[in-house]
């Protein structure tokens, strides 16, 4: 038996040895980001597969008559890197038509504003959306009277994300007034002097009347054509795994339709969209039709080499860049937020009773589980829930994950890796909001603002960008750059100059980690993909500059030179 086993061993490596490789790169630096973060100078592809990695002439033994050879000169070679949060059904459509205005300052808003009332009738809305506060010079939301003074004659919605504020026309066409009563776990902010809707709405749009909504005159071949082309953008930038963190069905289907035709560039894990309202009942009810008929909807981990279900994504508070994500203190009382309460604490979305049952239910259905949680104090409340759902249903083999973590503790960072948790993190947040967090709520509470180094001492981090809006990756919204993702962490210095918390700062392997082999991980992919690594997905990236070396700043302009996927080649700088 022994016997048979080395024979067979032996044909394996005869067999592999006499094979053609369909692409080999050598003189390279190939960065393999394997456990050792082995550096070798050769990598050789078959059927999208990594056929070998090691030397020159290891690499070149498996040349063919039909074999693509490609020199890399010297320069890095290493895997596609994952950006572990997009949403790219929505990002691929928001430039279709026309370009997104760039908003740096409240006069770029009004400006914008001004524009669109000349060609907009009066009574109809104006909407600028996903114009967060933090990323504008001014670093505020604008006021209800600045909106007036700008389009008197028309409603307007600044809308950020889950808090916006409106003029006095969209408060009186939606007819909110004193007695408007709160929407559910939303607020309706009022003068505390008056009574008066200030105009700020927070998880309220739903008191609006007549905001529009997506454009219904994009086709489906539209939406395909503007997926393949997002598509196209993020294989430039080396990216060749996403991870889609809240997919409707219409999205799966849109991914399976371009792979059927042969035309996806990026494999994708897909994160389920999931309500959490509702009784036991209900909640099992939908669980259970969840994957679908067809059964490509999950649960965790059904799919193929291309697209892959990962967990189901709940909201559990609000967001940073507004002001409504649910902090253990009090937000501060200042223009940016225009908070006129003195205990305002943030949004909570699910109250602790209800997200228990929801994770049971979901763990016991293997489901892995994530929630868009941006404050500490929301981060408390999924780990007391986890910490629950744990004792009966264990959850560290289903890695259960926390979406944006901004703000954690050391409490939280142990429990974090007492139960298995990982999370996915957005570095170009530290890069855009860094400096207004540290005026708007001091260094003591900014010391545990994105602390990569100490998130790495206890349990596994993934870079990713929320990339929501724009094609231009760093200018769009939530900038997608991975670049400038792996840069931030090196040297958490933000786009105002701020440098915070530096003994944070992660090492060369580490940041390059969390855009490949980690982000795997967090997918539960990691045996396939984020390492080149024999019988692991053909997914290589060829780069301009050594950036294991280059100043921290300057890895942030990355240029990409060649892009593979599948062992096929889907971008090459010309």
């Amino acid at each position: 038996m022994r016997f048979l086993s080395i024979l067979a061993f032996l044909v394996g490596t005869l067999s592999a040895q006499a094979q053609d490789a369909d692409l080999i790169i050598h003189n390279g630096k190939v960065v393999t980001v394997d456990a050792k973060f082995t550096i070798v100078e050769a990598v050789a592809v078959k059927d999208g597969r990594i056929l070998t990695v090691g030397t020159n002439k290891a690499a070149l033994k498996h040349k063919g008559a039909k074999t693509r050879v490609i020199d890399a000169g010297g320069k890095i070679v290493m895997p596609g890197l994952m950006d572990s949060h997009t949403h790219p059904l929505g990002a691929a459509l928001s430039e279709w038509k026309e370009p997104l205005p760039e908003l740096r300052s409240l006069k770029n808003v009004f400006d914008y504003i001004t524009a669109k009332t000349k060609t907009t009738p009066k009574g109809s809305w104006i909407v600028v959306r996903y114009a967060f506060p933090t990323r504008l010079d001014d670093a505020r939301f604008p006021t209800k009277a600045e909106l007036d003074a700008v389009a008197p004659d028309h409603p307007v919605l600044y809308h950020a994300g889950p808090a916006g504020i409106c003029n006095s026309m969209a408060l009186q066409v939606s007819k909110v007034t004193k007695d408007t009563p709160n929407p559910g776990n939303g607020v309706v902010v009022k003068d505390p002097k008056t009574g008066e809707p200030t105009g700020m709405l927070r998880s309220a749009y739903g008191v609006l009347k007549g905001v529009p909504g997506d454009d219904p005159s994009v086709s489906h071949n539209e939406k395909l054509e503007a997926l393949k082309k997002l598509f196209r953008l993020y294989n430039e930038q080396g990216l060749t795994s996403i991870a889609d963190r809240n997919g409707g069905r219409d999205s799966l289907d849109f991914y399976h339709e371009l792979k059927k035709k042969d035309e996806l560039t990026v494999r994708v894990n897909v994160a389920r969209s999931f309500g959490s309202g509702g009784n036991r009942e209900a909640i099992i009810k939908r669980l259970e039709e969840l994957p679908g008929n067809d059964k490509l909807g999950g649960p965790t981990g059904a799919g193929d080499d291309w697209i892959r279900i990962g967990p189901i994504k709940l909201f559990l508070d609000g967001g940073m860049l507004n002001g409504t994500a649910f902090m253990r203190q009090p937000w501060p009382k200042t223009p940016t937020y225009q908070v006129t309460e003195d205990d305002y604490r943030g949004l909570l979305f699910i109250q602790p009773e209800q997200l228990v049952m929801v994770l049971e239910e979901a763990a016991k259905r293997k489901w892995q589980m994530t929630a868009h949680t941006a404050g500490e104090g929301a981060m408390d409340n999924l780990l007391d829930a986890y910490e629950m759902v744990n004792r009966m249903t264990p959850i560290k083999d289903l890695r259960f994950c926390i979406t944006h973590a901004n703000f954690p503790s050391k409490r939280n960072l142990e429990r974090c890796k007492e139960l298995g948790v990982c999370a996915d993190i957005q570095p170009a947040w530290f890069y855009k909001d860094g400096t207004t967090m540290l005026k708007e709520i001091g260094k003591e509470r900014v010391r545990w603002f994105q602390p990569y180094k100490s998130w790495l001492e206890y349990t596994t981090i993934g870079g990713g960008s929320d990339h929501m809006l724009g094609y231009d990756s760093v200018k769009a919204t939530n900038p997608w750059n991975p670049w400038l993702g792996i840069a931030v962490t090196l040297h958490r210095v933000t786009e105002r100059g701020s440098e915070i918390n530096p003994e944070e700062k992660l090492t060369r392997e580490q940041a390059i980690r969390l855009y490949t082999i980690n982000n795997a991980y967090l997918h539960h992919e990691e045996k396939v993909k984020g390492s080149l690594e024999p019988g692991k997905y053909a997914d290589i990236i060829m780069v301009d500059r050594d950036i294991l070396k280059v100043p921290e700043k300057e890895v942030a302009d990355t240029k990409v030179l060649l892009t593979v996927v599948n062992g096929k080649v889907v971008f090459e700088r010309k």
